[in-house]
């Protein structure tokens, strides 16, 4: 391996106006920036310790027309396409663009045009768009989707963002990135005891902040006295109520004293889809403060039930019991919120780990990109006519397009086996009635890297439900990788002969990687039964433009006679390796259809030689023949499930209606 140092990164982060470098130094130094913030915006130059060079957009004067144009363009696209155009210079002399929400990342694709190797990568991070997806108009979804598949990776903060965002863009690579807050003058570790009355500070000015049911919660309650620091609220709602206070610090050593006198930290949410509350909640643990939230928004990614106490959405009860509880459990208390600060370090809920997280993102993106990105010029006017005949112009793209491949309907099919990787059972041959071995069950390992049996965190880890399987070299220089098999040596576990399997999965990048999901007939040890094998995909890592899918006979008597059907399947290049995709089989009687992104992709019949059940096999081989000295150490394959179903009789299947998801 090359000891020599990679190559620092060039990034740019794109940040609303208002949010400008300059302006944000200022003002954090003078104390106005309110939160537990870095000196610069959310932590990005963080960055700056794993070989990123990271410059901020700035606010470029503007004269009262020039606001008017670029308020009046704001309006009409949802985004401040001025703004980006204004730091044209800085986005397209970066390798990757970074972007906090949606308003800037769908200016940038829109100044960026169609992703080309010689352009900036731009890192897409959604926070409230998917929220109001189904609100916004036809048009304006069909014209965001056709910049946001213009993205290189779309980013989120939730697993429920996530999850729409695999829905509405399965082409697309998505990821979640855990928000962090700064955290460099340390945790408050002292816990004070309990005040009396009790004193609930709750905080925030997002849409979903669910005040009404805080403030039925402690109205008229002698107990406890609240404070509500938001610009937001309807002041109306603490009209008659003198123990509830509603405040507006304008300096952050007002917002520090808040969370110094509060008790407990109550964050009141309405349902949503992003996080709505993680600040809060984060800079409250951060200060030493019990916090009691609303199970909603995918919080419980961040902090587990016995690290914040979550309370049923719109139960004013429920936040009364909880404060209660915590009120009088000092030690459980004290406990909630140690394990809550532990959680904080150890899942990386930092700024200095969100850019860390973003960093090495970037490098993914460009690892097999040697060429700098020069700067392009774009002139204001040919930017605006670009952003004037947008609509027009797509339209006309997809009026030229063909017609789309046939869609899978799974609406005609039950599910027969469920791996979602929310855990991981797996033995080495099935010694412990695992659901998959490690091995092939006919002591066939493959390729260039040795199966390894699983260990701890080798070659199989899980996170967030989705496996990784992860090739590396060993400390004497020989690789191993690993293998699933659903099917054990002695035919136990799960198979069937006809239906319809898929694997949604995230190859890995790379030269020499040879990753494969595949189906393979269960015999008898020594059958002399003709075996079928059903490749939906083998990929091999030098050629990230096309995959292979193949059904192979394999004549058990005289080899010579086994035989192949292959077809190549072309897609975007790199696209395989920088977002999740659906690969799937329908195995019927009379035909075996292949489908990527449940749309198919090749239809061959069905061999006669089928005729026994079939297990499944996912893999991260590597070589197949192909050199493997550049590939990547470690590589990984993420696979998010594999699903398997069984077709409804015709009568049933006919009158079926689609669930939810597919």
């Amino acid at each position: 391996m090359n000891a020599a140092s990679p190559a620092r990164i060039r990034v740019f982060v794109q940040l609303a106006r208002g949010f400008g470098a300059h302006h944000w130094k200022t003002r954090w130094t003078k104390g106005e920036i309110i939160g537990l913030n870095d000196c610069l915006p959310y932590g990005y130059f963080w960055a700056e310790k794993h070989g990123c060079i990271v410059e901020y957009s700035e606010d470029k004067r503007e004269s009262r027309l020039g606001a008017v144009l670029r308020l009046g363009v704001r309006a009409a696209l949802g985004f401040d396409y001025v703004h980006a155009w204004r730091n044209r210079r800085g986005i397209f002399g970066a390798d990757v663009v970074w972007t906090h929400t949606e308003s800037q990342y769908l200016a940038v694709l829109l100044l960026r045009g169609r992703p080309r190797s010689r352009r900036p990568k731009v890192i897409a991070q959604s926070v409230w768009l998917f929220d109001r997806w189904c609100s916004l108009s036809a048009a304006r979804r069909w014209f965001y989707r056709k910049l946001m598949l213009r993205a290189d990776i779309l980013t989120v903060l939730s697993p429920e963002n996530l999850r729409r965002a695999r829905e509405i863009f399965p082409t697309r690579r998505a990821e979640m990135v855990l928000f962090g807050v700064c955290t460099e003058h340390g945790l408050v570790r002292e816990f004070p005891p309990m005040h009396s009355p009790v004193r609930i500070l709750s905080l925030g000015n997002d849409r979903h902040r669910d005040w009404p049911t805080l403030v039925a919660a402690v109205k008229g309650w002698d107990a406890c006295c609240l404070r509500i620091a938001s610009a937001t609220i309807d002041r109306r709602l603490a009209e008659n109520a003198p123990s509830i206070e509603i405040v507006r610090p304008k300096r952050n050593e007002e917002l520090l004293s808040l969370y110094d006198w509060a008790d407990i930290a109550v964050v009141p949410l309405r349902s949503n889809l992003h996080a709505s509350g993680i600040t809060v909640v984060e800079e409250a643990i951060t200060r030493g403060v019990p916090v009691i939230c609303t199970d909603t928004g995918g919080l419980t990614a961040y902090f587990a039930v016995d690290e914040v106490k979550y309370v049923p959405e719109g139960q004013p009860g429920a936040i009364r019991d909880a404060i209660t509880v915590l009120a009088n459990d000092d030690r459980g208390r004290d406990a909630m919120v140690k394990r809550a600060q532990a959680r904080v370090i150890s899942a990386g809920l930092t700024s200095r780990d969100f850019a860390r997280r973003h960093a090495e993102l970037s490098r993914e993106l460009l690892a097999f990109s040697d060429e700098a990105v020069p700067e392009r010029k774009l002139s204001f006017g040919c930017a605006l006519f670009f952003a004037a005949v947008m609509t027009v112009s797509l339209s006309l793209d997809a009026q030229a397009a063909p017609a789309p491949a046939k869609r899978l309907d799974l609406c005609a099919f039950d599910p027969t086996f469920t791996e979602d990787f929310d855990t991981l059972s797996v033995s080495p041959h099935g010694e412990n009635g695992s659901r998959w071995i490690a091995h092939t069950p006919w002591n066939g390992d493959f390729g260039d890297a040795a199966f390894a049996d699983p260990g701890r965190d080798f070659p199989f880890r899980v996170k967030n439900g989705v496996l990784e399987i992860e090739a590396r070299k060993n400390a004497d220089g020989k690789w191993q990788s690993g293998l699933l098999a659903s099917v054990t040596p002695t035919g136990s576990g799960f198979s069937q002969r006809y239906g319809y399997f898929e694997m949604r999965a995230q190859l890995p990048p790379g030269p020499g990687t040879w990753p494969a999901f595949w189906l393979n007939s269960v015999l008898p040890q020594g059958s002399q039964q003709p075996g079928v094998e059903i490749d939906v995909i083998e990929y091999y890592g030098q050629f990230n433009n096309a995959y292979h899918s193949t059904v192979h006979i394999w004549d058990n008597v005289d080899s010579t006679k086994s035989t192949q059907t292959d077809h190549v399947t072309n897609v975007w290049p790199g696209s395989l390796v920088t977002g999740f995709h659906n690969y799937g089989v329908d195995v019927e009687k009379d035909a075996i259809t292949f489908y990527l992104d449940r749309r198919e992709t090749w239809r061959t019949p069905t061999p006669p030689e089928l005729q026994a059940p079939l297990m499944i096999l996912v893999n991260l081989a590597l070589g197949s023949g192909w050199p493997i000295d550049k590939t990547l150490n470690p590589s990984v394959m993420k696979v998010d499930y594999i699903h398997a179903f069984a077709r409804r009789p015709p009568a049933e299947a006919a009158s079926c209606s689609p669930r939810v998801g597919q």
